[in-house]
């Protein structure tokens, strides 16, 4: 999950400063090991005996699960070790690890939040990677075929483009737990019992065709359902929201930041073609199709589940409804039944198609501090890298927790957790979240969101349009290679005036859709901000930092 900017900024100056001293003074730096030592074996003899104990924090997500739960006890028990772990309400986790970083003094194995951009590198982070306060984890992870990437059952499947969006200035000081479908937010999500019935059945694809497509089946819903059902949910005015983006992939043929002939790095929203991209808004505007008040951020009014809607850019797998339509209610509660959810493959614009590329696959990682021991990082690669191989049940146990603790077997096959003892104790003890901190299984949405077991199965034709889909994502991704390029690059400019820089973009995207603007008007304030010094400063940094790695 995105976090915001904000926090992360509002502590950089206390982050300099403590980085500054660590990076000048290795024996300040030895003392809080010798420290967070001393802590280690006081907790080890208290907690149970000669285990080495792992200190740990990680991000709670509202849930409220508590320290010393079953469900800990039994992952001490499974790998012979005490966690002292902390979980963090995600409110407060950015400042509270921040901190920590600042004064060099982080539990042994912290939890590594995106920032807003969806980077795991971000400045107070990498300011103290440069100063030797976190673990190059390359060495563990690739050594002539030994390493722990190259041999365990989950990671050696991770091609070097996954390994490549872990890495910063060369080295590895994030740990995936486990690899995201790719190309998420490409889904082109649509009422298909509205196709059916007023004869949109065959598919758009071309951008044009698409426009045609919306504008069409939105007016003959609107007339034969008796309300208004719009285009296209949309609300807000981020026009580089995952709502929108892959329209705007599609006609300036890269996502965010990308690097053009010249070897310069360009921003998708300053590029020639993103004009034609705004024009396919605006012609959606015009013809009434679109929340006329959407820049109000009524999220409400033309939303695709509540029926507001034809359609909805959305991750290309969020469309699971069972077979039956009411199994798995894909649709509100408040929705006349019948309703009925389909997927159309990409279109194809002038510059690509509407696949837009995740900023990372990396769906949640860790960071290890270079305080620990060697017998302690190499504790940590083993026991927070485990699989189904070399731990029989692991992937139940992830998923599910123990059985007795946190559900019933049934003679189905099936798993009971309605009691309300196991209930709690699922609660208490995160069943379910440690994937945060501990390897998992690489995503797979078509088996785990469309092909369950039972009466929430979609329909075999569900199924087999969301694999196309996912087949076709993927071979575009592979063939255009397309990835933001900032991704782990660090620019002192884009961190300090980047939004400053482009705080009244999407403001002017805004105005040039509802008509108050021109092209000219919008052209001549898009050259302001790329002939500015700061995006010239921006565009070298970035340069000067991809060339470092």
């Amino acid at each position: 999950m995105k976090k915001s900017f904000k926090k992360h900024a509002a502590l950089g100056l206390a982050a300099v400063m403590a980085v500054s001293t660590f990076a000048g003074c290795g024996k300040q730096a030895e003392t809080t090991g010798s420290s967070k030592a001393g802590s280690a074996k006081e907790a080890s003899n208290s907690k149970g005996g000669d285990r080495m104990t792992i200190s740990v924090l990680g991000i709670d997500w509202g849930y409220g699960p508590v320290q010393n739960s079953d469900m800990e006890k039994y992952w001490e028990d499974l790998f012979d070790v005490n966690l002292d772990i902390e979980w963090i309400n995600y409110e407060d986790y950015d400042q509270k690890v921040n901190t920590l970083i600042a004064a060099g003094s982080t539990p042994d194995v912290i939890q590594i939040s995106k920032i807003t951009s969806g980077s795991y590198y971000y400045p107070i982070f990498t300011q103290a990677i440069d100063a030797n306060l976190f673990v190059d984890m390359t060495p563990y992870l690739f050594n002539d075929g030994k390493g722990v990437a190259e041999t365990n059952a989950v990671m050696k499947n991770w091609t070097d483009a996954m390994w490549d969006q872990a890495r910063y200035n060369g080295g590895i000081y994030i740990l995936p737990r486990s690899k995201a479908e790719s190309g998420q937010n490409s889904g082109i999500e649509v009422r298909k019992d509205l196709m059916e019935k007023y004869g949109y059945e065959k598919e758009p694809a071309t951008m044009d065709e698409l426009k045609e497509w919306l504008i069409g089946l939105s007016n003959a819903a609107t007339e034969g359902e008796g309300k208004k059902v719009y285009a296209l949910e949309y609300f807000g005015d981020n026009f580089m929201d995952d709502r929108i983006k892959a329209f705007a992939v599609a006609y300036t043929g890269q996502t965010d930041w990308a690097v053009d002939e010249k070897g310069e790095f360009q921003y998708l929203q300053f590029k020639d073609e993103y004009i034609d991209f705004l024009n396919w808004v605006k012609d959606l505007y015009d013809a009434g199709v679109i929340d006329p008040e959407f820049a109000l951020n009524n999220a409400d009014t033309s939303k695709w589940k509540a029926g507001n809607s034809v359609a909805y850019l959305a991750p290309w797998y969020n469309w699971n409804q069972s077979a039956d339509l009411t199994s798995n209610r894909l649709f509100d509660e408040s929705t006349p039944e019948g309703y009925k959810a389909w997927c159309l493959m990409p279109v194809k614009g002038p510059k690509a198609y509407t696949v837009s590329p995740n900023y990372t696959d990396v769906d949640s990682c860790i960071a290890i501090s270079a305080s620990c021991s060697e017998e302690k990082i190499e504790k940590i690669m083993d026991i927070f890298n485990g699989t189904e191989e070399t731990y029989p049940g692991y992937n139940n146990l992830m998923s599910d927790g123990v059985e007795g603790t946190h559900y019933t077997l049934l003679e189905d096959g099936t798993k009971d957790t309605t009691d309300e003892a196991f209930k709690k104790a699922r609660q208490d003890g995160y069943v379910g979240a440690w994937n945060q901190i501990f390897l998992k299984t690489d995503a797979d949405q078509v088996k785990d969101k469309f092909m369950r077991d039972g009466a929430k199965r979609a329909s075999d034709e569900n199924i087999q349009k969301v694999q196309e889909i996912k087949d076709f994502v993927y071979s575009n991704l592979e063939e255009t290679g397309m990835k933001n390029e900032i991704q782990n690059l660090q620019s002192t400019t884009y961190n300090s005036q980047w939004s400053v820089l482009t705080d009244d973009v999407n403001t002017m995207c805004t105005q040039y859709v509802m008509g108050q603007i021109g092209e000219e008007e919008w052209q001549t304030f898009v050259e302001g901000i790329v002939n500015s010094a700061d995006y010239k400063a921006i565009q070298q940094e970035f340069k000067e930092a991809a060339t470092e790695k």
